[in-house]
């Protein structure tokens, strides 16, 4: 049993190519209940399918308290120096503290992201509140993960998304979620548009062929994997990538080479 596609039938882990995970969480969450939230439970479902490294940020800083959720993410990371990598996040809604944040948590090892979630923040993209932190990030070549959705999203729709996109081109912009199960076509369209945009797997409801489309759309080069861990189990997601109808290459650039690149690893 040697192929890629019967290893993941099989259910084991993918311990011959390196798998990325740039878009993962941890701790409790406001209204949804997680059995195993912590970073030590992650780390054992990263294991079981093989994910050698995560990026992660703290569901805490997006529902009530920026530094202490980042505080979380910091201490997983320590205690999880070669598996853990850090996205610190931030909000418009406190721009004093978020340009602190971003100070104090860049200055330690293994942070790597800047992370925005407009939705559960309340602070739309382009409010002007917004500008330093897009400043620290054009300054420090920071890429930023941002939670975007369907366009009936007021903070982080596809368009505002891809306005920032095109008004900060020295930014390397990730589109988590890709705009939604269902908002694959206009994220394509975006990432076309600008090429300083990266397209993200991490879906709760993936249709049918769709890293089929993206790789067809895009090219693998701009897509990178996700997978909502602990939200959501990793081993669907490496499935979606795994056996999907593409190239070996393009498996490899999309589960961790992109990622490496990026991230300068």
């Amino acid at each position: 049993m040697n192929s890629l596609e019967e290893r993941i039938h099989a259910g084991l882990p993918l311990d011959d190519i390196e798998i990325i995970d740039m878009h993962a969480h941890v701790g409790p969450f406001y209204n949804l209940h997680i059995p195993a939230a912590s970073a030590a439970d992650m780390v054992h479902a990263m294991d079981l399918c093989g994910i050698r490294r995560t990026v992660i940020s703290a569901n805490l800083s997006f529902q009530g308290d920026i530094a202490a959720g980042n505080d979380m993410m910091l201490e997983a990371v320590a205690a999880h120096p070669n598996r853990l990598l850090g996205a610190c996040a931030v909000s418009g809604s406190y721009p004093e503290l978020s340009l602190a944040e971003l100070e104090r948590c860049f200055a330690r090892p293994g942070v790597v992201l800047i992370k925005l979630h407009p939705w559960l923040t309340k602070c739309a993209m382009n409010d002007p509140r917004m500008k330093g932190i897009y400043a620290f990030a054009e300054e420090r070549k920071a890429p930023v993960l941002v939670h975007t959705w369907l366009d009936g999203d007021p903070f982080g729709s596809q368009d505002l998304f891809a306005a920032a996109a095109r008004e900060y081109p020295g930014i390397i912009w990730i589109m988590g979620h890709s705009g939604g199960p269902f908002g694959s076509r206009r994220a394509v369209e975006i990432a076309r548009e600008s090429p300083n945009v990266f397209l993200d797997t991490t879906l709760s409801m993936c249709p049918a062929r769709q890293i089929e489309f993206f790789v067809g759309e895009v090219g693998s080069e701009r897509i990178l994997f996700g997978t909502d861990n602990p939200f959501i189990d990793p081993r669907p997601q490496i499935g979606r990538v795994g056996l999907a109808q593409i190239s070996l290459q393009n498996k490899i650039d999309i589960f961790g080479g992109n990622a490496r690149r990026l991230l300068g690893l």
